[in-house]
């Protein structure tokens, strides 16, 4: 499976695995194991809120905090839509596992469907919030990401699609 592929497409490929099948596994075993009970989650909110008054005694800009505080409301949102939130998770996660195999057997498809994984996994957090309650920084720093491996990705387009002229991806 990984013989006579370009070296930048295997180092992509088996990064992309590893992280999204270390999703798929905890997102299998979070869909398990059920939602946080309520002693948990007042739990975390505790150290959360413990956290939020040790880090204001540090006199840290407005903008952090109002991060952490979003922070927080992702977390609140995240355990209030568990099921919904993990599943669709996990289900993206899915998407861009498949899609290394994909593009690992020419399958320009496969590309495709890493661009959707890309985006839905950046955007998922829009599913149970609303957009001003979404950290800016926090989808800027995943579209950058997203947008990093999607280019890396797409100079080996020329391979995928079972193009000859590859250049500087053979070993």
């Amino acid at each position: 499976m990984f013989k006579n592929k370009p070296k930048s497409l295997l180092i992509l490929g088996i990064l992309t695995i590893l992280n999204t099948s270390l999703a798929l596994l905890n997102g299998i075993i979070s869909l398990i194991s059920g939602p946080p009970s309520a002693v948990e989650i007042k739990k975390e909110n505790l150290k959360m809120a413990q956290s939020i008054v040790d880090f204001k005694k540090l006199d840290p800009p407005p903008e952090a905090m109002d991060l952490i505080e979003k922070i927080q409301q992702i977390s609140t949102a995240v355990n209030d839509n568990f099921i919904f939130f993990t599943g669709i998770s996990t289900l993206f996660s899915a998407i861009g596992f498949v899609s290394v195999f994909l593009m690992f057997r020419k399958e320009v498809y496969g590309f495709h469907a890493y661009i959707v994984y890309s985006i839905l996994s950046s955007i998922s957090i829009y599913f149970i919030l609303s957009p001003s309650e979404v950290p800016t920084p926090l989808i800027i720093v995943n579209l950058l990401f997203s947008g990093l491996f999607v280019y890396l990705y797409s100079r080996n387009l020329a391979w995928i699609k079972n193009d000859n002229t590859l250049i500087n991806n053979e070993e």
